[in-house]
């Protein structure tokens, strides 16, 4: 699918789960508090109504809002992210497979330029609104991930440290600094 158009998907579907938290809400707290909301409507109908929950009018000041969250949201969650490497996904695809695993993703699609994975957990995905998919662009390096940032940042740094380990290129400790407990200087 076309990157603009999965943009304007995104929109719509973050705006109809904003507009349906919003009534989920709503409905709780007159469920709560029955006395108070008893002989009142959720809209007012005239600015004359003072017993209604929203005031005359704001209604469509509430989907205005909902609808620049719902543009801007997905500009800010998804991204792509580069990680370098030594060679090309063939060369590491084994490990790399391996760290998404370990992080509880399964591989749902491959084809010659990218391999698709999504999350195992089924209630997680959910809670994403089945926007969990992460893409590797196969190729020389650098690797393309593009997905939710918070995964794409946690798994490429995860790549990344695994390929440098396995290159001998980062300490097995992360704290070690490089000396060693002899070659500290005295305290007095």
């Amino acid at each position: 699918m076309n990157p603009k158009a999965k943009r304007v998907m995104r929109s719509v579907k973050y705006f109809f789960i904003f507009v349906i938290l919003v009534a989920i809400f709503v409905g709780i707290i007159v469920l709560l508090f029955p006395d108070q909301y008893s002989g009142s409507h959720i809209f007012a109908t005239s600015p004359e109504d003072g017993d209604a929950i929203f005031n005359y009018g704001s209604w469509w000041k509430m989907l205005m809002i909902f609808a620049i969250i719902a543009a801007i949201y997905p500009g800010l969650t998804f991204v792509k992210k580069e990680v370098m490497i030594e060679g090309d996904f063939e060369d590491h695809r084994d490990k790399i497979l391996k760290e998404f695993e370990e992080a509880g993703y399964e591989q749902t699609g491959e084809d010659a330029e990218q391999v698709t994975f999504r999350l195992r957990n089924k209630f997680t995905r959910f809670m994403r609104a089945y926007e969990d998919a992460v893409t590797i662009t196969k190729g020389e390096a650098p690797l393309i991930l593009s997905g939710n940032r918070k995964d794409i940042l946690r798994l490429a740094s995860h790549i990344e440290y695994v390929l440098r380990q396995e290159n001998g290129s980062t300490p097995d400790d992360p704290y070690d600094l490089g000396g060693s407990p002899d070659e500290s200087s005295d305290t007095k």
